[in-house]
């Protein structure tokens, strides 16, 4: 592939770019940035094609796979130089790989590419404490904030976990909030019900939802439980998962075992998610620890009250009375009635979604401007 010189070339440092919200994040930027102007290539730890790899290439990008830094560190380091060496010179390396950035930045740095970024998506790396594993965090932020010359964090939360508790007083340390794109949102039409034709549901049942990847962080466990409680309330109710992981057959083994999986629905990875959004009664994300927690700013862009664990942070939720937080430590009894209270709540309309969407800044048009100025900020 033959790029014209006059671009800016990025080189994002991710693990793969699967359906998740990091990666989907980075789409939406890639999707509404100016290519002509920018080209955007994809360092992966994987050599298996992921969901975005077509779409990536269909933009005028670049998948490079490497090595799985944990079978090699020195294989990754090594491929990951020959990448920049054979693809540059690259202007920016975007990492995003929580503590590992540290070593794609000091590589970055030894090769001479300008600007530096570190960007925090998370607030647990999903890794036991243990002296290893510590002395891995602390030297990983050692070298991110000895070569980064931005590092960037999706919460307050996300900064303090990857920069350190008394990162604000580096000024390199910027909240950058996470960004959805507004156009899918904004026609959305209540009425048209594609999951509830797809599942041969009737249109007056309770419709309870979540999106995320079969991890441990998402919590699916308790998410079964408190729905499985939510049934005594409602029995004529159904949850609709939405996503991929190495946990998916294990949540369905349990789903069965609970005799719950005729009102249980495992929808894969979707393209439509904005549509079932806005076809759900209630969105669910119970998780152990999130970065942000982008789905839910996207359940609230399609009205959708949602019940949270209060360790999702506090900046995803717009302010529009449709999030509620709850503690895991609360019984799942409560957390049931919970969910029939959060049925009432009456949804706002469209344009005091779209401005509370706005004035929190996770329209991905003002993402796009703020990357964009930072990225050419060594060309000016």
């Amino acid at each position: 592939m033959i790029l014209n010189d006059k671009k800016i070339k990025v080189l994002h440092i991710v693990g793969g770019m699967v359906a998740g919200g990091i990666e989907t994040l980075l789409m939406n930027v890639y999707r509404n940035i100016d290519r002509k102007k920018f080209h955007f290539d994809f360092a992966v730890q994987t050599d298996e094609e992921c969901f975005y790899d077509k779409e990536i290439k269909e933009l005028g990008g670049r998948v490079i796979p490497h090595p799985k830094p944990g079978k090699s560190i020195s294989a990754y380091i090594r491929e990951l130089k020959k990448t920049i060496e054979t693809y540059g010179p690259y202007d920016v390396i975007h990492s995003h790989v929580l503590f590992f950035s540290g070593i794609s930045l000091k590589i970055a740095s030894q090769l001479g590419i300008p600007i530096r970024i570190a960007h925090s998506h998370n607030t647990h790396d999903s890794r036991k404490d243990n002296l290893l594993r510590n002395f891995y965090r602390k030297y990983m932020r050692s070298l991110i904030k000895k070569h980064a010359t931005a590092m960037f964090g999706c919460s307050g939360e996300a900064c303090e976990y990857l920069f350190g508790e008394n990162c604000w007083k580096d000024q390199r340390v910027k909240f950058l909030p996470n960004a959805i794109d507004i156009e899918p949102f904004s026609d959305l039409n209540p009425e048209k019900k594609i999951v509830v034709e797809e599942l041969e549901l009737n249109k007056n049942q309770t419709l309870i939802g979540h999106i995320g990847r079969f991890t441990k962080q998402k919590n699916h466990l308790f998410l079964i439980n408190i729905f499985e409680k939510f049934l005594d309330f409602k029995p004529d109710s159904h949850l609709l998962l939405i996503g991929e992981g190495d946990d998916k057959e294990y949540i369905k083994e349990y789903v069965n075992e609970k005799g719950i999986a005729s009102n249980v629905h495992f929808l894969g990875v979707r393209d439509d998610v904005p549509s079932i959004l806005s076809e759900l009664d209630l969105f669910l994300l119970p998780s152990l620890y999130e970065g942000l927690g982008i789905v839910l700013v996207e359940a609230q862009m399609a009205g959708v009250p949602s019940l949270v664990s209060d360790n999702v942070p506090s900046e995803a939720d717009l302010g529009i009375g449709l999030v509620k937080s709850l503690s895991l430590h609360t019984n799942k009894e409560y957390w049931a009635q919970q969910m029939l209270e959060m049925l009432k709540i009456k949804h706002p309309d469209w344009e005091t979604r779209k401005s509370a969407l706005q004035s929190n800044g996770y329209d991905v048009t003002s993402m796009v401007t703020k990357l964009s100025d930072i990225y050419s900020s060594n060309k000016k």
